[in-house]
């Protein structure tokens, strides 16, 4: 059996980090593999170096020719499934594909927003061979929208995730030894996500200064993630709220994009985050599986990968009175937060191991393959 994987840009991101996880696994896959990719991007070296068989295939103006071109590798290569990751690829993938021995497994990540993006997704919904969802709640999500979902070709794979990078002992991030003053008392919390209406960290903010109102003790809030193009009112709000109300770089700290956020987590004493929309929680999954007790909003999803709330605690989503109210139990109550917190980490490794993910993946290419 063998797999072409077809992504866009090798660009930094949960589906390109996904697919790089899985290829660096190669030796111990139970099927070949190959790359199809449109640019490069600053995970390209990083693809080169698991050996896994790399074709860049550039678009040319004649955007037929471009299926031609698809078409052709696949055949040449003796591809037998064509994994695409999203919306365009899936559309593309319909094409490359049809009238020929090839399979095509679609991986809808997120939502389809743009009334392009819901053509694209009604078609490869029903002429893949299999549809895969990275959750149930997403699963729901479309089968309750389309009517052209064949519900026997469809799929729930949780993402996985390498878990190795966060057993790894680290320093203490420069940020905690230079920039932020604290004591044996203070309460470190830290949200990981980029600044955009998917997420809220205002509600955070909102609930730290409640906490602050309440003398609840001293409670940091560090926030990793940058300012995005698309939402730049969602950093700078934020920003604007905590210095009108006396929290910025005292109670709130903004720390940008990080690439060392395992080094962060091992350093911090508890896991906050608020959701409007999310579609897994990568993040909150990484958080709990470093041992590290969460409070998260009561969103579907979030209630799905923690287990219904076994594993985190829940607060009612955009509530932030409700939200100050776990974090202050969580301060009341730290320790033995804290040791329940470590035994939720085996638990929530197991199911969303990267093993787990090529295990369960493997089980839908071979019955997509009919073998």
């Amino acid at each position: 059996m063998k797999v072409a994987f077809f992504i866009g840009s090798l660009n930094r991101g949960g589906t390109e980090t996904l697919v790089l996880d899985t290829f660096r696994r190669k030796e111990v896959l139970p099927y070949e593999c190959i790359l199809i990719y449109r640019s490069e991007g600053e995970l390209s070296e990083a693809y080169r170096a698991t050996g896994v068989p790399m074709f860049r295939v550039k678009p040319p103006k004649f955007k037929i020719g471009y299926v031609t071109k698809l078409r052709r590798l696949l055949k040449e290569e003796e591809v037998d499934i064509l994994h695409t990751q999203t919306h365009l690829n899936a559309f593309l993938g319909v094409f490359c594909t049809r009238f020929s021995r090839v399979k095509l497994v679609v991986t809808y990540h997120g939502f389809t927003l743009s009334f392009l993006d819901r053509v694209y997704t009604q078609l490869g919904l029903w002429f893949a061979d299999a549809s895969v969802f990275v959750s149930r709640y997403v699963q729901n999500w479309y089968l309750k929208r389309t009517v052209f979902a064949p519900r026997k070709r469809c799929h729930v794979v949780y993402n996985g995730i390498d878990f190795s990078k966060f057993d790894k002992p680290y320093q203490t991030p420069d940020f905690l030894k230079k920039d932020v003053e604290t004591s044996p008392e203070t309460v470190k919390m830290v949200m990981v996500g980029n600044f955009s209406t998917a997420r809220s960290q205002m509600l955070l903010c909102q609930a730290i200064k409640a906490l602050k109102e309440r003398n609840a003790g001293d409670i940091r809030l560090f926030l990793v993630g940058k300012k995005t193009n698309a939402d730049p009112e969602a950093f700078d709000n934020c920003v604007n709220y905590c210095s009108e109300n006396g929290l910025l770089d005292k109670s709130v700290f903004f720390l940008g994009g990080r690439s060392d956020v395992p080094a962060i987590l091992q350093h911090m004493d508890a896991f906050v985050y608020a959701t409007n929309r999310d579609t897994f929680g990568i993040a909150v999954i990484e958080a709990v599986a470093s041992g590290l007790p969460a409070i998260v909003n009561d969103w579907e999803v979030m209630k799905e990968v923690t287990n219904n709330g076994e594993w985190a605690s829940l607060y009612k989503t955009m509530d932030v009175a409700d939200c100050a109210d776990k974090i202050e139990e969580f301060v009341k109550n730290k320790e033995q937060r804290k040791e329940a917190a470590l035994r939720n980490a085996e638990a929530v490794r197991q199911r969303f191991s990267i093993e787990n993910h090529i295990r369960n993946l493997s089980e839908v290419y071979v019955k997509t393959l009919g073998k």
